[in-house]
């Protein structure tokens, strides 16, 4: 009898040269060192159309230009300024290299006054890691993300360990990189980090962690927790335990797309906190 399947699968789309598309390529670099930057989330905003800049910081993808003229193209990354054009404008610039400044506003950081030595701890998502209910990403396409929101408690939360159950991986190396954000009407929009948080495993089937205490992560409101997509490795597996209950599962199929809530749907990844 066949495993059941949770439909968030991954899928590997080809498509027929186009003569209406554009091509869409460029580097992005630091503005002050002219250093590649790499794992830039690059796209078309709330239009679900973009990409993640490679190690070298180059990046291509392919748009409609008389559908996404007046559209909104966005360079974003953890550290640095956004940058955003009208795809208009930046395609007759004929802009190639996009730099961007790094950020000098600080986020607000959380003081810990107690004096309490003694703290909760509590891992909170999903702690599935069922093999019979599996789930992957939405598309293979760079800056896929899925997480999910992680309620505020009476007291902040520091951030202790990431986790996820791998059912299966023939890829081999595998990276991803963690996200955190802030939360409005339940659904994520700014970054909580102030730099990358990046995610390798070579595991075939089995738990994968994160440990975060290097990162001094302390939040004290409703904050998103996601895995995102960052490297084309081609045709593969890659499934992950998936259920039903739990904390739902929200998703964006692409850099700066739009997000949505993936039905009952979940993925067995949690974090560990104490408060």
């Amino acid at each position: 009898m066949p495993k059941p399947l949770l439909y968030l699968l991954l899928v590997f789309f080809y498509t027929l040269p186009n003569l209406g598309q554009t091509n869409i390529v460029g580097q992005v670099v630091d503005a002050a060192t002219q250093e590649p930057l790499p794992y830039v989330n690059i796209g078309l905003v709330n239009q679900n159309q973009g990409t993640v800049s490679d190690e070298e910081g180059f990046f291509e993808f392919e748009i409609d230009p008389s559908l996404h003229q007046q559209a909104l193209l966005r360079f974003s990354m953890i550290g640095f300024k956004t940058k955003t054009y009208v795809v208009e404008n930046f395609l007759n610039e004929h802009l190639f290299t996009v730099p961007l400044e790094e950020e000098t506003t600080a986020l607000d950081e959380i003081v810990l006054t107690t004096k309490r030595t003694e703290f909760q701890t509590k891992i909170l998502g999903n702690k599935t890691t069922s093999k019979l209910l599996y789930a992957a990403f939405s598309t293979n396409r760079l800056g896929n993300e899925m997480g999910f929101v992680v309620s505020k408690r009476k007291r902040p939360m520091i951030l202790k360990k990431f986790a996820i159950s791998i059912v299966e991986n023939d890829y081999g190396k595998i990276r991803f990189r963690l996200n955190f954000y802030s939360v409005e009407d339940g659904m994520p929009t700014t970054t909580l980090l102030k730099e990358n948080i990046i995610i390798e495993t070579e595991v075939s089937s089995g738990i994968v962690t994160k440990d975060l205490t290097p990162y001094d992560l302390v939040i004290d409101e409703d904050f998103f927790v996601s895995i995102e997509w960052i490297e084309d490795l081609g045709p593969g597996k890659l499934f992950f335990s998936g259920g039903f209950f739990g904390s739902p599962l929200i998703a964006r199929e692409v850099s700066q797309g739009s997000w949505s809530k993936i039905g009952s749907a979940n993925v067995g990844m949690n974090v560990e906190i104490s408060y």
